[in-house]
């Protein structure tokens, strides 16, 4: 049988079961196959090393980890916990407020972080293959282990019936059902067993996760004591997330981005805050959407996240000016965190789509594209939605009599660039280039040089803009501001 060789292939029975621990030192790196300057060139993320020491059989995990970040440069280096449902950190985890943290984490983050390790650590993989009450299916070279809660897990052997390769289809938002390969190679003894001293993972056939293994050593002892046993309780459905959309999430923790942990579920503000008259703006934890007031409907720009948050969103969308429902949704570009809830968007039926002009085939795709892991409501009732590409720039009529542009802009961050401009209150909507700051801020501080491109670009335009909004929030370190004057973003430029 397939199991009892992949069993003597690792060191026999007796090896696998006396061992109560695996500790892996690695270095690695992470790539974003969301961000980047183009859906086909996922982004170095994050350059890490850590050492983590997990309980073979029970879910317990310590992880010290060190990363570079990429998008955002800083160094996180943290200590984190999980025993059962219950977790804790201590140390710099955040990339945009690198301020060391001592405190309880949510319980769908360490079952996240578990799920990561069940497909990482061959130890703890082979003890939930071999458990008495394994639902296992059986194969000539290949086991399927299925466990509630949790997509199928294809595990494929070599010929030396060691593990080389894990299969599963994941939720990645917003393309939906991903395929994960998890591959092993590099097999070398590592006390009685033998183990892979290197591990690849890739998502649609784009690699995500490269790490080499530097040491492993079986049965050290670890403290998994968590310093505050408290539950930060989750949902059904962020506590189901994270045991589907595992490599998803781990894409945003690794480049230092926590709030995707977080599983936002609604904005922050009741209703959509007036920005200027026809203008309103639905406030998020970490996202913003912008929408538009137009003679018989609506324009959305950014429909950020995923669908739980999305909805909530999009129900505020629809508040914003009664009577006027959606028609349009502009993405800004085509990074994740700004556009994962488009289908939620256009579920309605009767929405067009406005994205940059390289950018339309990606969408078109995601639009189509399988949700079988998580079906949201555009895959149980699929609807035609038109895709419109921005070559240089579109003008459409406001309510006011005014304009609205959406304007293709050249920056460092990606090339399908737009921003939005609505002309009679002389507001321009950007993301990622730009969070601006209740007070003045000081002089180059920021985005660095995608605030002077954006600067420079809104001279080079000619465009008469009063107001810059955003969709990320800014801080001075006290008040959050979703808008700022011009004059803000001339001395962040240092123009």
């Amino acid at each position: 049988m397939i199991l009892d060789a992949m069993v003597d292939a690792l060191g026999g029975r007796a090896a696998l079961a006396a061992t109560t621990t695996e500790t892996v030192s690695a270095t690695g790196r992470r790539w974003h196959p969301g961000w980047g300057k183009a859906p086909t060139e996922p982004e170095l993320v994050s350059e890490f090393s850590y050492t983590q020491t997990v309980d073979v059989v029970r879910p317990r995990y310590r992880l010290e980890l060190s990363a570079d970040t990429k998008l955002v440069p800083t160094k996180l280096h943290h200590t984190e916990i999980g025993n059962g449902s219950f977790g804790y950190v201590d140390g710099i985890d955040f990339m945009f407020d690198p301020r060391p943290v001592s405190t309880a984490i949510p319980s769908w983050r360490v079952a996240a972080r578990q799920r990561h390790i069940d497909l990482t650590s061959v130890p703890r993989l082979a003890v939930k293959l071999l458990a008495p009450a394994a639902d296992v299916v059986v194969e000539d070279s290949a086991v399927t282990l299925r466990e509630t809660g949790r997509p199928p897990v294809r595990v494929v052997f070599g010929d030396n019936a060691l593990p080389v390769r894990l299969e599963l289809v994941e939720e990645h938002s917003p393309h939906g059902d991903a395929q994960v390969e998890i591959r092993f190679d590099d097999y070398r003894p590592v006390g009685a067993l033998v183990l892979p001293h290197h591990v690849v993972i890739a998502v649609d056939d784009q690699i995500v996760h490269d790490e080499t293994r530097t040491a492993i050593e079986l049965d050290r002892e670890a403290d998994f004591h968590v310093a505050d046993e408290t539950v930060v309780d989750a949902s059904a459905a962020q506590s189901a997330y994270a045991n589907y959309a595992t490599e998803w999430i781990m894409n945003y923790v690794l480049a230092g981005v926590r709030f995707y942990f977080d599983l936002q579920t609604a904005p922050t503000d009741p209703e959509p805050v007036e920005v200027a008259p026809g203008v309103k703006i639905v406030l998020g934890p970490s996202h913003n959407v912008l929408v538009v007031e137009m003679d018989d409907h609506v324009v959305a720009v950014d429909a950020p996240l995923y669908d739980e948050y999305t909805r909530a969103a999009l129900a505020q969308v629809k508040r914003a000016f009664p009577g006027k429902p959606l028609r349009k949704v502009v993405g800004t570009h085509f990074h994740y965190d700004h556009i994962g809830g488009i289908r939620e968007f256009v579920a309605d039926g009767g929405v067009q789509v406005i994205v940059g002009e390289p950018s339309v085939e990606y969408f078109r795709d995601l639009l189509s594209s399988p949700h079988t892991v998580d079906p949201d409501r555009l895959a149980a009732n699929p609807v035609e939605t038109e895709v419109i590409g921005v070559k240089d720039r579109l003008d459409l009529p406001t309510a006011d009599g005014g304009v609205l542009r959406i304007q293709r802009i050249t920056t460092d961050h990606t090339r399908d660039g737009l921003v939005v401009y609505v002309s009679k209150p002389g507001v321009l909507f950007e993301s990622d280039l730009w969070n601006p700051t209740p007070t003045e801020p000081a002089a180059n501080s920021g985005r660095g040089r995608l605030a002077v491109q954006l600067y420079d670009a809104i001279g080079e335009l000619d465009l008469d803009v009063k107001t810059v909004v955003s969709g990320h929030r800014g801080t001075d370190g006290h008040t959050l501001a979703h808008a700022a004057p011009l004059e803000y973003l001339r001395i962040v430029a240092g123009r």
